[in-house]
């Protein structure tokens, strides 16, 4: 990906700016199907709207344009997962557990990935802010979720965030490997609560506590 070597300084836009969400939005399915070099600014404007004034007064350009579309990709993901569901300990789990591969293991969030991990040496800035935004983020607000339990004396006293790492990962590994490269997702699908419910169990099974499993 190759970088200009002079790059407009991109004015702050308000992020609940309609008009620059919509933008960013329709710039998505360009860059995922023709990937960042094939993708100009008139392509964009072809299919948004606007001008290039516009897309380098809000964005700077091309690269802060694509970096609003991973951060909102990313966003899609971190803000569906749902940690403030009541319930036992094994229900709000699952319900963290749903929450999280819905959204992850969707066909544009799966291919946004792709296009990440096939981008990320030649534009490292791009791939830092997506584990940022995306992975660290998710792992982060499974953590909180985590420490709250383990403040409650329901879960045992290991770093939150690695124990979240290991869940989240338990989630999707076969099923994201298997997306990306050409199993049928019918096939995926069917196995989604199977994982779900064996993760729970496996993961409580070696993290929850003795007072946490008392009547």
């Amino acid at each position: 990906m190759k970088r200009a070597r002079s790059r407009p300084v991109a004015k702050a836009a308000p992020v609940s700016d309609p008009r620059r969400e919509r933008l960013i939005r329709l710039a998505a399915p360009l860059f995922l199907k023709k990937g960042y070099d094939n993708v100009s600014i008139d392509d964009v404007i072809g299919v948004a709207g606007g001008s290039k004034a516009t897309i380098y007064a809000w964005f700077g350009g091309k690269q802060g344009l694509f970096e609003a579309v991973v951060q909102q990709k990313c966003d899609d993901v971190t803000l569906a997962i749902d940690i403030d569901a009541g319930g036992t300990l094994d229900e709000q789990l699952t319900k963290i557990g749903r929450s999280f591969v819905t959204t992850v293991l969707t066909a544009p969030i799966l291919e946004f990935h792709r296009l990440m991990v096939s981008i990320g040496r030649t534009f490292p800035e791009a791939g830092r802010l997506f584990f940022q935004s995306g992975p660290a983020s998710a792992y982060l607000i499974v953590a909180r979720w985590i420490e709250r339990q383990q403040k409650e004396g329901l879960i045992i006293k290991e770093d939150p965030y690695r124990l979240a790492v290991l869940f989240l990962d338990m989630l999707i590994g076969e099923h994201q490997l298997g997306w990306l490269t050409g199993m049928p997702h019918a096939a995926q699908k069917a196995k989604l609560e199977e994982t779900v419910r064996v993760a729970v169990r496996v993961f409580l099974g070696g993290c929850r506590t003795q007072r946490s499993t008392r009547p």
